[in-house]
């Protein structure tokens, strides 16, 4: 499972750090390349400094340089963090953008890209046996700010045995 390379976006850097999982990327990809954009964004948040930090520590976490995006991305006018996460990933033909935002997503689809989000991020964990359970990292995660219906959270926490 880890020899892939993801790129990851805002929204799931600045969760995970929140209830302290960020570790868990390096656990499942092989390397996790993070765009300037992102690394500017998280660090304008109140723990962001310490999220980077803990980013920063991760054997296979690299920051990698903004470029300029493609038209075909540019055109879905999306934040400047998901716009890079999603042109890296097509120019750099990675494996997987973790993404949570909505559009983002969409764009990542269209553009043929292979996506996960922080829920995913979790279900994933705990199939793999690095979280012992889902449900209360699911429900912290819920009170720092993920947004996810019930129905999705239910449907998840079923197909990790829950």
């Amino acid at each position: 499972m880890a020899d892939r390379r993801w790129v990851v976006n805002a929204s799931p850097l600045i969760l995970l750090g929140k209830v302290e999982q960020i570790e868990l990327l390096s656990a499942m990809a092989g390397q996790i390349a993070v765009p300037g954009a992102v690394i500017q964004e998280v660090s304008a948040k109140p723990d962001g400094a310490r999220t980077i930090q803990i980013l920063g520590a991760l054997e296979p976490a690299i920051i990698v340089d903004d470029e300029v995006p493609p038209a075909n991305i540019l055109s879905w006018d999306l934040g400047a963090g998901e716009t890079q996460v999603i042109s890296y990933a097509v120019t750099h033909a990675a494996d997987r953008v973790v993404i949570d935002d909505l559009a983002a997503r969409r764009c990542a689809k269209a553009m043929g890209l292979a996506i996960i989000g922080t829920l995913g991020i979790i279900g994933r964990a705990k199939v793999a046996g690095l979280i012992d359970r889902a449900g209360p990292v699911i429900q912290r995660l819920r009170e720092t700010g993920l947004y996810a219906s019930d129905e999705i959270v239910q449907r998840l926490l079923r197909e990790v045995g829950e």
